[in-house]
């Protein structure tokens, strides 16, 4: 290591013995490197201190040649008048022993300082080893794998749920739509049972027939309304046990009788009939397999 001072006398000196410290005008008494073994891109940081023979201000360098190999980030000085403190940071690139670029600290200059750069190689690897594969943080390989779950799989998921629900959809429509018959009927029955007392048997039995004959051609698709008794007699279907059948088709006739023949029942008879429209109703209600042999 070596300060050079900025004078003719001393340069023959400076030739003869260029390891030596500058004609006792300064003198590194210790330097450290920070850290101590340091490899090729490693940040470093070289902290000299200087005892000065006078008090001398040193200047940071301002021009100075920087090689390839090297890359001297900051230097900063603190000096209290004869002693003085260093901080060269540097990173190097090459490896083995090699001198930093002259630094000219204004009266003095730090001249072929040597420094020693690490290598893996020198360590006792022969050849260099190929890339590794990237390390993926903890977590990342399930995060990967949701990420393509919910790329590939959800949308597939999500069209049969979607057919799923528009199914449902629709299997409650045709139920509203299939149920539309039975609820108009009933409605006619609660008007018909709410007024009983004060109906006459003739417009009583005119409603509970016509309404049952609606509520049959819409169940059946035969135009039940047109039909005489008789025809309606013939029908062996709903599934329903022969007695039903015949009980309801007891109801027509005996609501022909009072419309045509004038024929009077009493409130308790019309009742009874009212109730049996309506079990029956509800009994065909609960058949899926609702139809109409001839």
């Amino acid at each position: 290591m070596i300060f050079r001072y900025k004078s003719s006398l001393l340069v023959l000196f400076i030739c003869l013995i260029p390891m030596a410290v500058l004609s006792g005008q300064a003198e590194v008494t210790r330097s450290v490197f920070v850290p101590p073994e340091y490899y090729i891109g490693d940040p470093v940081e070289l902290r000299l201190q200087i005892e000065l023979d006078s008090f001398e201000v040193l200047m940071e360098p301002l021009n100075y040649e920087e090689p390839e190999w090297v890359e001297i980030r900051n230097i900063d000085i603190s000096q209290d008048r004869r002693t003085a403190e260093i901080s060269i940071k540097f990173t190097s690139f090459s490896p083995g022993t090699r001198a930093l670029p002259d630094l000219n600290f204004g009266p003095f200059t730090l001249s072929d300082f040597k420094i020693y750069t690490k290598s893996l190689v020198e360590e006792g690897e022969s050849d260099l080893r190929g890339l590794r594969p990237q390390v993926m943080i903890p977590g990342s390989r399930l995060t990967f794998f949701l990420l393509i779950l919910a790329v590939f799989v959800l949308p597939y998921l999500l069209y049969f749920l979607i057919r799923l629900l528009v199914r449902y959809i629709i299997v409650l429509i045709r139920k509203y739509h299939s149920a539309r018959p039975f609820r108009a009927l009933n409605r006619t029955l609660k008007k018909l049972d709410a007024g009983l007392e004060k109906m006459g048997v003739r417009d009583f039995y005119i409603a509970l027939t016509d309404s049952l004959r609606i509520y049959l051609s819409a169940r059946t698709g035969f135009d039940c309304l047109s039909a005489t008794t008789s025809e309606i007699a013939r029908f062996h279907g709903f599934g329903l046990d022969q007695t039903l059948w015949d009980r309801m088709v007891s109801v027509l006739k005996q609501g022909d009788m009072v419309k045509f023949a004038g024929e009077t029942l009493s409130k308790e008879e019309m009742k009874e009939n009212l109730d049996f429209v309506l079990s029956l109703c509800q009994e065909i209600e609960k058949r899926e397999d609702f139809h109409v042999d001839l």
